[in-house]
């Protein structure tokens, strides 16, 4: 659950390998805003997200291209803009 009480999903899009964060717009997730968080090559494997001490999701995943482990840090509630790190 993100801060504002709604779902956030973090996923791993396997046809553009991709990865992706769904922010539900209810409580029981009938619609969701999906953005792309990262695509820069074969990234977003075995994602996990949790909600950080500032209210904000923390993904971690990882990156099949580079074979790294990668955190973003959404900037706020939909993860648009995030900060990557390795």
């Amino acid at each position: 659950m993100g801060a504002d009480g709604r779902g956030l999903i973090s996923s791993y899009d396997e046809t553009n390998g991709d990865l992706k964060v769904a922010h539900c717009a209810d409580s029981a997730c009938t619609s969701a805003t999906l953005t792309t968080v990262d695509r820069a090559g074969n990234i977003g494997q075995y994602s996990a997200v949790t909600i950080g001490t500032d209210g904000l999701a923390l993904i971690s995943y990882y990156d099949e291209t580079n074979s790294d482990l990668k955190v973003a840090h959404c900037s706020n509630l939909f993860c648009v803009p995030y900060h990557r790190r390795r």
